[in-house]
């Protein structure tokens, strides 16, 4: 089954970075990917009872590419293409936000059942 109403995205690797006085925090690469995935709101009278208020903060990505699955340094990370591109949680998104600007969606999850669903939420 071909996933329809695909929307054009942009995912950016995590990267831990270094400041002035030694401290780490996480930031995301200036390179992208290009996607073409099916977004959708993570809405639902279920999952709203399960998840309570956060609902509005999350969003649905369906991806329909090949990929297969590695375990690094204790990460589960997707690669697509013959090793092209990976993916993995903490990755950031581009959904509104342009391929210069910084991601305002993050990878919380990606679930494998037929087509990628990854959980999406917004970063503040």
């Amino acid at each position: 089954m071909r996933l329809r109403y695909q929307s054009k995205c942009y995912l950016k690797k995590k990267q831990v970075v270094r400041g002035r006085e030694g401290e780490k925090y996480a930031a995301y690469s200036p390179e992208y990917v290009e996607l073409h995935a099916t977004i959708y709101s993570g809405s639902g009278r279920m999952a709203e009872v399960q998840a309570g208020n956060i609902q509005q903060y999350q969003k649905k990505l369906l991806l329909d590419e090949p990929y297969t699955i590695t375990n690094e340094d204790g990460v589960e990370t997707y690669w697509f293409g013959d090793h092209a591109f990976s993916m993995a949680a903490g990755d950031g998104v581009c959904v509104y936000s342009g391929p210069e600007q910084d991601p305002d969606y993050r990878i919380v999850s990606i679930h494998p059942t037929g087509h990628l669903n990854i959980l999406l939420e917004r970063l503040q």
